[in-house]
């Protein structure tokens, strides 16, 4: 048991080191070397886990996706309305990117990995399916528009945060990047008579972007 608890921490020790050296440096510029520095564990352990940079950099994206899961299932479990839920979502995840190194790499990772698919799930297709879901229901709830496509809108949203977060990685201004996203796509989505009620919505999501 204290050998296989030695060898978790020694693991978690190497995620956790990897997710901010990926977040400083990017994949293709990533040393091992520096990882292990970070980590302070041998070559040897490293190589105990993880057999080559891909595949430490796979684990550090399926772990960011599972901790991306944890933090959103309040919000999908709720039963607020559906595109309260998006909203909430976004900044939730703008949180732990900026607060949770794992999550930080994992969206920086699985962008600049091209085609990345992971042993367990596709990652973006995950994110996507999500906003559909919503968008679905929020059209049903009567907040976005009759003529909206749920899954145009659910792809548009992921691609839109993740180029926001590509501009803005490791930076304060990925919480104000991702209000005034909102601010600009409100009109566009919602009709006139809810969009004052949504900017303030975004507002007051903005300085705690904390889950509920």
């Amino acid at each position: 048991m204290a050998t296989q608890k030695r060898a978790e921490v020694t693991r978690r020790a190497l995620l956790h080191a990897a997710a901010e050296v990926f977040t400083r440096r990017g994949y293709a510029e990533t040393k091992l070397s520096e990882v292990l520095t970070q980590a302070r564990v041998t070559k040897g352990a490293l190589y105990f886990h993880y057999a080559s940079k891909e595949e430490l950099a796979r684990a550090v994206i399926e772990e960011g996706t599972r901790r991306f899961t944890t933090v959103c299932t309040p919000y999908l479990a709720s039963p607020a309305p559906a595109f309260e839920t998006m909203i909430g979502i976004s900044f939730v995840t703008v949180d732990a990117a900026l607060h949770d190194p794992v999550m930080g790499a994992t969206f920086r990772l699985i962008t600049e990995m091209g085609d990345y698919r992971s042993s367990e799930t596709d990652t973006f297709t995950t994110w996507i399916t999500t906003y559909q879901l919503l968008a679905r229901r929020a059209i049903d709830e009567g907040d976005l528009r009759e003529d909206t496509d749920p899954d145009a809108v659910g792809q548009l949203l992921v691609e839109l945060f993740a180029g926001a977060r590509l501009l803005a990685t490791a930076t304060d201004t990925l919480p104000t990047r991702t209000a005034m996203a909102w601010d600009l796509l409100l009109p566009v989505l919602v009709t006139t008579p809810k969009i004052d009620y949504f900017r303030q919505f975004v507002t007051r999501r903005l300085p705690t972007v904390r889950p509920p």
